[in-house]
């Protein structure tokens, strides 16, 4: 006697991916279910919305400095574990020559991959599925270079998006753009955002917090005069709210981080000169549902004249897993202030004389994501080819 099909499909949907990827090779009809664009956009929803167990988190990683030039992705259970190796290095998209292609964003498992050095005034993105290995083919070129760019999903019309703020080498000239992951699409220039309002941009501030819950799918960066810029996929507009208020004997040439801790907007600042501070956005734009979590202690992480402490990620026990200003993967129990930290990591090696990324740039290189089953080919955007990170 065989289960009905929808009770197939729960049992289905309540397994991680790791499990559902084997049994596509059990029948046609649970092949053709689990590959179908509805069953994985289902199962990504669930993960995020009730049961976040569905899906392992990753850190994909890139360097870009004179010894490593690559993607690399390693295991967040595999820190939390106190088991981490040398994270797997994606040998397809080392350096060529001088192209090479740069992680700026992640959404549903799928990662955004931006080319710009084929050309030295063009880019042009790939979206990658590290856990599927399935990929897109590339965006047509555009002129210029991202100086603010960022990458999400947006509900309203079920499509991926790649927002960028482009700059023209030769004329110095700036626009706003976004492409929509279609097929036969193209980028549309929009409405340009108030620089005055984003305040300076550097390496920390270029890539934007992407914020996927049930009230929210927008594009985050730090603002100038304490406020976070936004940009919402749907309507694309742009709004802004405050930051939490900063104390008058905090070290204000200290950056600010944005990330995004249990799909919630987070920031981290100095605080006092003496800890590092972490707080939550309890509902997304309510500025008086920011959170503060427990402090850290500089003394736990290394601190740094002028760079912030990087929240990547927090567990259900509130052990927060950070990049240290020295460059170091650190743990931080919060009830009990405790830190764990590890070697620097740099193109698959660990080496207490290595790093994550490039010191003289700071630049943000690394994004977790949650493997999940969502495929560019569910949106009839062409396959470009099937990479799936390997050990080098």
């Amino acid at each position: 006697m065989s289960l009905p099909e929808e009770i197939v499909e729960e049992i289905l949907l309540r397994l991680p991916v790791s499990s559902l990827l084997p049994l596509r090779t059990v029948c046609r009809s649970w092949r053709t279910l689990i590959s179908s664009p509805k069953f994985a956009q289902d199962h990504a929803r669930r993960s995020i919305l009730v049961d976040p167990t569905l899906t392992h988190p990753r850190i994909a990683y890139y360097g870009d400095d004179y010894k490593y030039r690559g993607i690399g992705v390693f295991s967040i259970r595999s820190v939390f574990e106190n088991t981490f190796r040398e994270p797997t290095q994606v040998t397809c998209f080392q350096h060529q020559t001088q192209r090479y292609f740069r992680v700026i964003g992640s959404c549903n498992g799928l990662l955004c991959l931006v080319d710009e050095a084929d050309h030295p005034n063009t880019v042009k993105a790939i979206l990658w599925n590290p856990c599927t290995g399935s990929t897109s083919e590339p965006t047509p070129e555009i002129g210029g270079f991202f100086v603010v760019c960022g990458f999400g999903y947006d509900r309203v019309s079920d499509r991926y998006k790649l927002f960028g703020i482009l700059t023209d080498l030769e004329s110095y000239k700036r626009r706003s753009v976004i492409y929509t992951f279609t097929p036969n699409s193209s980028w549309r220039t929009i409405q340009d955002v108030d620089l005055n309002l984003l305040g300076h941009i550097d390496v920390n501030n270029r890539d934007g917090e992407f914020v996927n819950s049930s009230n929210s799918n927008t594009l985050n960066w730090v603002g100038r005069n304490g406020v976070v810029l936004s940009l919402d996929l749907g309507n694309e507009t742009y709004s802004y709210f405050s930051l939490p208020e900063r104390d008058l004997k905090d070290n204000l040439r200290v950056s600010v981080e944005l990330s995004v801790l249990r799909n919630r907007l987070a920031v981290c600042f100095e605080h006092k000169r003496s800890d590092w501070a972490v707080w939550v956005m309890e509902e997304y734009g309510v500025t008086e549902s920011w959170t503060r979590l427990p402090l850290i202690p500089h003394q736990m992480v290394n601190p740094n004249d002028d760079r912030c402490l990087r929240p990547l990620y927090i567990s259900d026990n509130d052990v927060l897993l950070a990049i240290t200003p020295s460059f170091r993967i650190v743990l931080c129990d919060l009830k009990v202030k405790y830190a764990l930290l590890f070697p620097m990591i740099v193109g698959g090696f660990v080496d207490n004389d290595l790093y994550l990324y490039s010191q003289s740039t700071y630049a943000k290189s690394f994004y977790v994501y949650h493997e999940s089953l969502v495929s560019p080919s569910h949106y009839a955007i062409a396959s470009s080819h099937f990479i799936k990170p390997v050990a080098s």
